[in-house]
């Protein structure tokens, strides 16, 4: 009965953590602007770290040309490359006003960030992913708001592009309840969770938080970027406006997706914000009651009633809160593959939280 019991406690945390996000999400207004922007109002680096993106650097260069914001500093930053994609950066260098190309001299996304960082000359700094696609109001659109909106970190929103097939749907609506609960927690003011790939802070602001970036860890530039500013009483924005999208492409296969999550969940042992915490046991703790009560079923058929009671009850909750987001983040089918998510769901978590902290990644 310990389990049944336990499992009752995780599910009724879990419930008041995802009402907590959707109330979050709900707190918080759609941002339009609606103002002329002057360029010259805040000078801006966009920082963009490349290791071997000779495919899809091509892509965000031209993205980023295409930008209404022409005002701007790029900083392209090669992060030991073998492929062609040192040659493409520089390329691309004549087709900016202001941009610049560096050699990493550090091991690792991070420290090839930090190398961007340091040299951009920009009062507010953007980080994007080469494999990233913005939006034609993306810099417009998050310079206004930290215009209207002064913070130490804006934390824009970021969605997997819409390819064809059941497993790139399934990674859409995956990565869509992480993302989403990311931004429910910051309108709720309990900010958890960031993405570099769209990520918006001001210089000063990073080089306060620099000793805390913990880079002895490959990566987590953003998550413990984000620990230091909340740590320290810094203001934390989740910048909800369609218009400031960069979409990214899913894991073109099962090996790339796992590994991906694996080196997510790998620095979680480094993370030191309680909220993040205690949302990251109650999260593994539902899914290894779960797979828990589906073994014991086998021998008592009890544990098979609760387990589908349990099952329907957060299958409930969760397709309440990916439909409060589904329109901002274009999602389809919400029932069915917020089903499908949550049969694998369990399975998926706690494999990859078990094997990423006793087999930790040690490539990015």
């Amino acid at each position: 009965m310990w389990l049944i019991t336990t499992t009752t406690i995780l599910i009724a945390l879990y419930i008041i953590l995802i009402r907590i996000f959707k109330a979050g999400w709900k707190n918080m207004d759609d941002f339009h602007p609606h103002r002329r922007i002057v360029e010259s109002d805040i000078k801006v680096s966009v920082v963009v770290a490349c290791k071997n993106e000779e495919k899809s650097l091509p892509h965000l260069i031209q993205g980023l040309r295409n930008q209404s914001y022409k005002d701007f500093e790029l900083i392209l930053v090669n992060d030991h490359s073998t492929d062609h994609t040192a040659q493409i950066m520089q390329e691309s260098l004549s087709r900016f006003e202001n941009a610049v190309y560096i050699e990493s001299d550090g091991q690792g996304k991070k420290a090839a960030i930090a190398k961007g960082i340091k040299q951009a000359s920009g009062e507010l700094i953007i980080t994007t992913d080469a494999d990233c696609s913005p939006k034609k109001t993306w810099i417009q659109t998050i310079v206004d708001f930290q215009i209207q909106n002064p913070s130490h970190l804006i934390i824009c929103p970021v969605k997997l592009s819409g390819r064809k097939g059941i497993f790139s749907h399934l990674q859409q609506f995956e990565f869509t309840s992480l993302t989403a609960s990311g931004a429910g927690a910051a309108g709720a003011q309990m900010p958890i969770m960031c993405n570099a790939a769209n990520l918006a802070f001001p210089k000063e602001a990073w080089l306060k938080s620099q000793k805390d970036l913990k880079m002895e860890e490959q990566s987590g530039d953003d998550m413990f970027l984000l620990q230091s500013i909340k740590k320290r009483g810094g203001i934390i924005r989740f910048l909800r406006s369609k218009e400031a999208f960069v979409e990214t492409e899913p894991a073109k296969n099962l090996k790339a997706f796992v590994r991906q999550r694996r080196r997510w969940a790998g620095k979680s042992t480094a993370y030191t914000d309680w909220h993040l915490i205690f949302t990251a046991c109650v999260v593994f703790g539902v899914c290894l009651a779960q797979l828990l009560l589906l073994i014991f079923s086998f021998f008592n058929i009890l544990y098979l009633y609760i387990f589908l009671l349990f099952f329907v009850l957060k299958y409930w909750v969760d397709t309440q809160f990916l439909n409060e987001v589904s329109d901002f983040y274009s999602l389809k089918s919400v029932e069915f593959y917020s089903f499908c998510l949550s049969v694998i769901y369990p399975f998926y978590i706690v494999f990859t939280a078990i094997s990423a902290i006793v087999f930790k990644p040690k490539k990015w």
